[in-house]
C-alpha cells in the first residue's frame, strides 16, 4: 500500500510542469506566451522630405519639372530605361 502512495506522488508532481489546456471545439488558439506585437497606431505619418508642396522657385527645372538634385538621384534608379534617360538628358 505503501507504493501505491509513492507512485501517486510523483504522477502529480509530473503533471505539474507539463500541464494540458484543454481547448474548446471551434475556438480560436491563443497566441504564444512568447508573441510580439507588432500593429502600430498612428493618427499621421509626417515625411518632411516628400512634402507636395515642396518650394522649387529659384531653382533650374527640367521639362519634367525635376531639380538637378532629383534627376541626379534618378541615375541609381534601379530600372536602365530611367537611368539611360536621365543621362541622355543631362548630356
Amino acid at each position: 500500500m505503501v507504493r501505491s502512495k509513492a507512485a501517486s506522488k510523483k504522477q502529480q508532481k509530473r503533471g505539474i510542469d507539463f500541464k494540458k489546456i484543454k481547448r474548446k471545439l471551434g475556438r480560436k488558439l491563443p497566441p504564444p506566451k512568447n508573441a510580439t506585437d507588432t500593429q502600430i497606431k498612428s493618427r499621421a505619418i509626417i515625411l518632411p522630405e516628400q512634402s507636395v508642396a515642396a518650394e522649387k522657385t529659384g531653382l533650374a527645372v527640367s521639362k519634367k519639372g525635376l531639380t538637378l538634385k532629383e534627376l541626379l538621384q534618378q541615375t541609381s534608379h534601379h530600372n536602365a530605361k530611367v537611368r539611360k534617360g536621365i543621362l541622355l538628358y543631362l548630356s
